[in-house]
């Protein structure tokens, strides 16, 4: 199967796998098997879907890197912190369910594993009545595959606990999934909010880390504590909040570098990326123009470079199965991703030149003379092409 945006569907495609509903749990606005019709191609136009998966001969090969089990598990991620998230900013007893966190967290993580050549899709799960709910969700999913890619180096970094708690991830996730519940506390209108924004730089918005931290100690773990605390901390010591807020009794110095715990650093990138990912979205733009971002020097020196070495390898800017349109106009699948040079991958061209009767042509990006990714869901993306940092 591949993945086709919804403006290139036409009569008669069969879709590989379910349309789930962007706001109601474990429903499919189309089940697999269907074909499509004028009718229903624009009566999809009315729910925020952007693109289908959608059987094309030749390309079964790919259907195990693109089952459902991840996709299946981060949405439930997201519909627990949903619930979870409404239910204590209205005060309902039993809102806070630590139970549940693991659960779901521990689901995620044991996907990821059984999973292992899944292809990674980043994209965000849309929903539009609150971006706290979506952005909180995607930052939890970037943030375990990022994890589990670093597992070494963050069990190196723990070695101060025994080796079987130094490789337990599951606090990070619940970090990560509660990283801005400090935001509850504040209008609505902090809730779309991110720190790389004009508009972030006000003590509503800069003293969320420490209020949600306040809502969580004793109730979590130290290590899940401490990831809401300091998601905010910058490499080179410049983040916030300082420690003075947050310590009254005992002078800190300043956090930063190797003194910022493991989890926190993980979450600092994928939470910037998350961010990155909707302030694009809303703008019209695709993961790779994140992805760019994360590169521009506004952001040097903010993270951990073994972390941001990992994100920027793990999070695919052209994913498995996702059409683009090269620059000598022809229609191609990516099918084999390029770490090194990430914006070059291999693709399978999807419709041959007219006269041609060969076998479809695989091309490897990154060789002499070959041609680029010009568009990619609609979008020109020459510009947003970006090399991993030195």
């Amino acid at each position: 199967m591949i993945r086709i945006p919804c403006s290139q569907l036409e009569a008669g495609m069969e879709l590989a796998s379910p349309v789930k509903h962007p706001g109601v749990v474990d429903h499919a606005l189309l089940r697999a098997g269907y074909r499509f019709d004028v009718d229903m191609i624009k009566k999809l136009e009315r729910f925020p879907v952007k693109a289908v998966w959608i059987r094309h001969p030749g390309f079964d090969f790919l259907d195990d890197k693109l089952r459902d089990a991840i996709p299946k598990s981060r949405r439930k991620l997201y519909h627990s912190i949903k619930r979870s998230f409404t239910g204590i900013a209205n005060k309902t007893s039993g809102a806070f369910d630590l139970i549940e966190y693991r659960t779901v967290v521990g689901n995620m993580i044991m996907s990821l594993i059984a999973n292992k050549n899944h292809a990674v899709w980043a994209e965000r799960l849309i929903d539009c009545s609150n971006e706290l709910f979506e952005h909180s969700a995607n930052t939890a999913y970037l943030t375990l595959v990022i994890g589990m890619r670093i597992k070494d180096y963050i069990c190196q970094e723990r070695r101060r606990v025994s080796a079987k708690e130094a490789d337990d991830l599951t606090n990070l996730g619940i970090g990560a999934m509660l990283h801005d519940l400090g935001k509850l506390g504040l209008d609505t209108q902090w809730h779309d909010v991110h720190f790389f924004q004009d508009r972030a730089d006000s003590d509503d918005y800069r003293g969320h880390p420490e209020r949600g931290y306040r809502a969580v100690q004793g109730r979590l773990e130290a290590t899940a504590a401490v990831t809401v605390l300091h998601h905010h901390q910058r490499f080179d010591g410049h983040g916030f909040p300082r420690p003075e807020a947050y310590s009254k009794t005992k002078r800190l110095k300043k956090m930063e570098g190797h003194d910022i715990h493991i989890f926190s650093r993980v979450v600092a990138v994928a939470n910037t990326l998350d961010g990155l990912m909707g302030a694009h979205q809303k703008a019209g733009l695709p993961t790779v123009a994140a992805l760019a971002s994360l590169n521009q020097p506004r952001f040097e020196g903010m993270f951990d470079p073994v972390v941001l070495d990992a994100a920027l390898r793990a999070i695919p800017p052209f994913p498995l199965g996702a059409c683009v349109e090269l620059s000598d106009g022809r229609q191609a699948v990516v099918i084999g991703l390029n770490e090194t040079t990430p914006c070059q991958p291999t693709v399978l061209i999807l419709d041959q030149r007219p006269g041609e009767d060969t076998a479809p042509e695989e091309l490897d990006l990154t060789k002499p003379n070959a041609p680029s990714i010009a568009k990619y869901d609609d979008h020109t993306v020459d510009q947003f092409y970006y090399a991993l940092p030195a």
